[in-house]
């Protein structure tokens, strides 16, 4: 008898066929889009057994995984499988290209994917399309939504593992800090009309040229002292804002009340495989428990260590970044965020990686964040209201000695800024 998740995974099949072979599955991570792929490779192969298959994948480990995976299915004479940084540096062809976390191909630089390979057919694999940057409507271009399966659908389904996911609302004793580089942030934000655009264009690569163009705006008929004075100003403002941004950004990540925290969640859970994501491999190095997993590390020692984590009963791995996509650790139950943003596709992606369906588990995700600041605004953007539980560190306590936890009920502070 075929079982539900089964026969959904046939329906996309038989969905990106109906769609001329053209097309993106959206899917939760747990469902099983790798299994989706390799259905589709093989419906092609059973028509043609000489057609060929590119596979592109934004990590190494993605693609040890796809490799095993395609050797366990007898697949691999047909199919080759390479990271989006080789791809965009050579000429391919294929009939079938395979795009997995294919909301990654529309930066800027990936978008050379479909400038280097020619192919007649188009899969993309991916938890969640949106990006922050609004490119995820150019897979409607490239390789547009055939099938969308949310996580709403397979918790109901029981595709995945039981979870909860908790804000956890820290208050720290120095936030008269944060407030001072918020209203220094504020102040040259204004002096840009609140305008991110303009003030993100004037700091960018083009910095100079754009500061030039508002200097101009500004003092159209000026003399070239005060029009020099003015320039003077905005270069003022330009590089007050960047260090501003950075001052925030670097106490909200590097707080050491999220350490003590995380440290705690920790050790309340020595039977448990735990995986913690920070925004900097200082902070994840610093958590100093277990293992560390981060861009740092040369692709024999990431290979290792994720190979050492994979075979242990309980530990830590901490990570930054190399961890958010697509990554298959067993046993994974517990995960803690010390570092976020506004990016609904990184909250999407790590909450993926311990809520694949194992036995009875019930995973639990912890976000760890700083009170009266930015970080309030970025949770709320990243994170969809009533799919979470705000806890304050009182009903932390109370989760973590196995109780139901306290509700919070104080009002947290509106921020209307992204960064």
């Amino acid at each position: 008898m075929i079982d539900d998740r089964t026969a959904r995974q046939e329906e996309c099949r038989v969905g990106w066929i109906k769609h001329k072979c053209k097309g993106t599955l959206e899917a939760c991570t747990g469902f099983g889009k790798t299994r989706v792929g390799i259905d589709c490779i093989k419906s092609i192969l059973k028509v043609d057994p000489d057609k060929t298959v590119l596979i592109v994948v934004p990590t190494t480990a993605l693609k040890d995984q796809w490799l095993s995976l395609l050797d366990s299915q007898g697949l691999s004479l047909n199919c080759t499988v390479e990271v989006i940084n080789t791809v965009i540096k050579h000429e391919y062809t294929c009939d079938l290209v395979v795009i997995d976390e294919i909301h990654r191909v529309f930066a800027e630089t990936f978008k050379k994917v479909f400038e280097k390979v020619r192919y007649s057919m188009i899969l993309g694999l991916t938890a969640t399309i949106e990006r922050l940057d609004g490119k995820h409507v150019l897979i409607n271009k490239f390789c547009p939504v055939f099938d969308r399966i949310t996580l709403a659908e397979a918790q109901l389904k029981g595709w995945v593992s039981a979870f909860k996911e908790y804000q956890v609302i820290l208050d720290v004793d120095d936030i008269d800090i944060y407030k001072e580089y918020n209203k220094s942030f504020t102040e040259h934000f204004e002096f840009f009309g609140f305008s991110f655009d303009r003030a993100l264009k004037c700091v960018g690569k083009d910095g100079f040229k754009e500061r030039a163009k508002l200097r101009d705006e500004m003092c159209p008929n000026g003399t070239e002292e005060e029009r020099k004075r003015v320039f003077k100003n905005i270069n003022y403002h330009a590089i007050g804002f960047t260090k501003a941004i950075q001052q925030r950004k670097a106490f909200i990540n590097n707080h050491p009340k999220k350490l003590e925290v995380a440290r705690r969640i920790i050790e309340a859970f020595p039977d448990k495989k735990i995986i913690t994501f920070s925004n900097n491999v200082k902070m994840a190095e610093s958590i100093g428990i277990g293992y560390v997993y981060t861009g740092r590390d040369s692709k024999k020692k990431g290979r290792i260590t994720l190979e050492e984590f994979s075979k242990l009963p309980s530990g830590v791995l901490s990570s930054v970044r190399k961890a958010d996509e697509g990554l298959d650790l067993p046993g994974l139950s517990i995960a803690i965020m010390l570092g976020i943003d506004s990016s609904k596709i990184k909250a999407t992606q790590r909450v993926g990686r311990v809520v694949r369906r194992e036995g009875d588990k019930e995973a639990m995700i912890f976000n760890l964040i700083i009170n009266s600041t930015v970080e309030t605004k970025w949770f709320e953007n990243s994170h969809i209201e009533g799919q979470y539980i705000t806890i304050d560190e009182n009903g932390l306590n109370d989760i973590l000695q196995g109780k139901e936890p306290k509700p919070y009920v104080k009002n947290i502070p509106k921020f209307t800024f992204r960064y």
